[in-house]
């Protein structure tokens, strides 16, 4: 997820995410923090973190 919204690919990423709320809830897992923090920042259409300094 983090890779694709980086990327600029919303549409893959919001389908990597309806995928894995689906097996979180059909198993009854929960999501690490920053995962969830990393779902409501693209869902909410925020920008990436900024790639300054990575090569």
């Amino acid at each position: 997820m983090n890779i694709e919204w980086g990327a600029g690919n919303t549409a893959g990423v919001r389908k990597a995410i309806a995928r894995l709320q689906q097996v979180a809830r059909t198993y009854d897992i929960s999501l690490e923090p920053v995962t969830e923090q990393l779902i409501d920042l693209v869902l909410a259409d925020r920008t990436a973190p900024s790639r300054a300094g990575r090569s």
